[in-house]
């Protein structure tokens, strides 16, 4: 069943009962509203007596009894005619089409590390200049650990150092 409008007390039902005719949904919920109007379960009366019986919507319950739509039926045979303007009910639905995020653009921070080519310590102190790809540059000394200070950069693979005396 794809959508149809929710049903509520007030709608009208059909009942092919002699004399019973065209008859408003008289119970629903006590705490759940459609338009203004308490919605319509299964097992919710009409005037006439009847119960609202088939049809129901399998996928969407109310205080755990399954919502009426129009069309729905009831068990002295009538039909649910009439329904909400602005509620729609139903078992299928169509998803939004994905649309992938764009990228995050954003800065990485880029610094270097200076290594003894003679024994593979770090060396404190070294001068350097810290350049990236879009020009900004630091000058600075390495600090113990033998690392030059952090630059932020949106790309870090384009960064250079050059070690100076």
């Amino acid at each position: 069943m794809s959508g149809k409008p929710a049903a509520r007390v007030s709608d009208p039902t059909t009942c092919p009962v002699p004399g019973h005719g065209t008859n408003p949904i008289a119970s629903g919920s006590p705490d759940v509203f459609f338009d203004g109007l308490p919605a319509a379960r299964v097992g919710d009366t009409c005037t006439c007596g009847q119960a609202l019986s088939g049809e129901f919507v399998p996928t969407v319950f109310i205080n755990g009894r399954n919502a009426m739509t129009l069309d729905g039926t009831t068990d002295h045979g009538g039909v649910v005619i009439g329904g909400s303007g602005s509620v729609i009910i139903g078992n299928t639905h169509t998803p939004a089409p994905f649309i992938p995020p764009l990228p995050i653009v954003g800065e990485a921070l880029v610094d270097f590390t200076a290594i003894s080519a003679v024994d593979d310590e770090p060396i404190a102190l070294q001068a350097y200049e810290l350049e990236t790809a879009e020009g900004r540059r630091v000058k600075g000394q390495t600090d113990p650990q033998g690392t030059t200070q952090s630059l932020p950069t949106p790309d870090p693979d384009l960064a250079v150092v050059r070690w100076t005396s």
